[in-house]
């Protein structure tokens, strides 16, 4: 079989098995990006979900526990009664209320007839520092502080709003340049509302607010919503300002809530102030939460996905390269094999022929002079086959077995003719030599360099036609010495012009037999003598092989 037939047979094989294979890896490819799509799909539905029922419920929680103390407390009827002798029952609720909820820094109370003093029950662990000095290690955590600085104006302030007869009502005041805000429930002696009868309340620092409040109840109310994923929480007041939370936090679901202690929708009536600041909270999915990183698992599936498939695409195609190079090379070593046979068998076959043609018949002088120039001219093929040959098995580094020695270019020319000398006269080939007189000697081994020309003006006979002219010419520039062969045959494509110095490879137009090796071994001499080994051809017009090698030194 042909190697062209080889190589056809093999690349198709080759082609059906990679595109086989590169279905495969779409199909794999498409079913795989099918599914971590609904896997991450599913993910972010899930945290779109997990985070907003965080949202709702941390804001409910907020909600809850801010109206808590107006709601359970100021709300219970058991305040209605308020002892007039002895502060000790009052005392004991507040106590309750205080451990319940931390944000009451004071209750305090008044009733409309009397002297209309108004008491306070202050925390002790925080006092609130407008309050007049005194001592409070106590051993019950309520202090009591009748009538302090300031009480006039919050009574003033509250009985402004009992007028519009209002249950609940909420006021900001400012103690001793700290703000608060203040929350009273307000009993009236009569069902219209007309006449107030007494007043009990609560205050809450809202610089404390800002500081401990939410930090301590948002620590509490995360540890219940982190289930199974890890949230980033994060309190901003009205102006946008970092309440509590991570300030680099990714956006996620904000939810408003007003900053006040009151419950305005509660069955009776009740007033909150105007500029109540609306604050907001936002949840987000944190960054290593299980969630996320199951959403963007997805993704990391995704993409170690598109790389496996890249690589194994990639990898196809590089073994797809290395079998057609592996079918090539057998193909051509199928083909070189064929051909060393036929060289050899051709001189083999004359030398035989020749041999018995002197052996049985009587030949004249001239006869047998004509057959020993024969004789010797295959002789010289068989030779250079072998030489080639050997050249060829040199699969190491040689150079230090070549002998190098100052040598006449015009010597190994005038060699190397002469051994070529019965087929120019064959095929009535013309060789013009221009090689200049004061040319200079090169450092070379004279064997390889006589291969190597060999070689050359080898092919130039074999691929010119008949009558055809062969040139060969020598010429110096700067530091090398070049040596050119020229001939007027058949050509090389472009394309095959760098495939041609490569072992096995023949161009695809060539007429006659040859083992492909010729070039391949001009090559690795010329190289091996630190030399410039240069081949220019258009196809149908000739071949230029220019031989640069370093003069020797004057």
């Amino acid at each position: 079989m042909k190697v062209e037939s080889v190589i056809s047979w093999g690349g198709w094989l080759i082609t059906l098995l990679a595109v086989a294979v590169c279905l495969g890896i779409a199909t794999l490819l498409a079913f795989g990006y099918r599914a971590t799509r609904e896997w991450q799909h599913s993910s972010e539905q899930l945290i779109e979900r997990d985070t907003e029922e965080s949202a709702d419920l941390i804001a409910t929680a907020l909600t809850r526990d801010m109206q808590g103390a107006q709601s359970r407390v100021l709300a219970n009827r058991d305040w209605d009664e308020l002892p007039t002798d002895s502060l000790s029952d009052t005392t004991q609720q507040v106590a309750t209320a205080f451990a319940r909820y931390p944000y009451p820094e004071s209750f305090f109370t008044w009733r409309a007839a009397g002297d209309h003093k108004v008491v306070f029950f202050n925390r002790a662990n925080r006092y609130p520092p407008w309050m007049p000095h005194t001592d409070t290690s106590y051993l019950t955590p309520v202090v009591v502080t009748v009538d302090p600085p300031g009480a006039s104006e919050l009574r003033r302030q509250i009985a402004a709003q009992a007028v519009k007869g209002f249950r609940y009502v909420a006021v900001n005041v400012t103690f001793a340049g700290e703000p608060y805000q203040v929350v009273a429930r307000l009993a009236y002696t009569d069902t219209l509302h007309e006449h107030l009868q007494s007043v009990i309340g609560f205050t809450v620092s809202l610089a404390w607010v800002r500081r401990v409040y939410f930090a301590e109840l948002l620590s509490q109310v995360e540890a219940i919503v982190n289930r199974g994923s890890r949230l980033d929480v994060v309190v901003l007041d009205d102006e946008g300002r970092l309440i509590w939370g991570r300030p680099s936090a990714p956006s996620g679901l904000v939810r408003m809530f007003p900053l006040l202690f009151l419950d305005p929708s509660a069955s009776m009536m009740a007033t909150a102030p105007d500029t109540a600041p609306t604050w907001s909270v936002r949840v987000s999915q944190s960054a290593n939460s299980a969630l996320v990183n199951a959403a963007q698992g997805a993704e990391q599936t995704l993409l170690v996905a598109a790389v496996a498939a890249l690589t194994l695409g990639f990898g196809l195609i590089l073994a797809t390269r290395a079998v057609r190079a592996g079918v090539a090379l057998t193909a051509m070593r199928s083909d070189f094999v064929s051909s060393v046979t036929h060289e050899l068998k051709m001189p083999l076959a004359n030398i035989r022929a020749m041999a018995d043609t002197l052996a049985r018949r009587p030949l004249s002088a001239e006869k047998i002079r004509t057959y020993a120039e024969y004789l010797l001219q295959e002789a010289r093929r068989l030779t250079r086959l072998v030489d080639n040959l050997l050249a060829y098995a040199r699969v190491t580094d040689v150079t230090n077995l070549y002998s190098f020695e100052p040598i006449a270019a015009a010597e190994l020319v005038d060699d190397v003719l002469q051994s070529f000398r019965q087929p120019i006269t064959d095929r009535d080939v013309t060789v013009q030599v221009a090689i200049p007189v004061d040319f200079p000697l090169v450092l070379a081994d004279r064997a390889a360099m006589l291969l190597a020309l060999d070689n050359l003006v080898d092919n130039a006979i074999r691929y010119s036609s008949d009558h055809g002219s062969i040139g060969i010419s020598g010429r110096t520039n700067g530091a090398m010495a070049f040596l050119e062969v020229r001939d007027r045959g058949i050509g090389i494509t472009a394309a095959e012009l760098s495939a041609v110095r490569r072992k096995f490879v023949r161009g695809r137009f060539a007429r006659t037999q040859g083992t492909g090796l010729g070039l391949a071994i001009v090559s690795r001499i010329v190289a091996d003598h630190h030399g410039t080994f240069v081949l220019e051809s258009v196809f149908g017009v000739g071949t230029t092989a220019t031989i640069g090698l370093p003069p020797t030194e004057d």
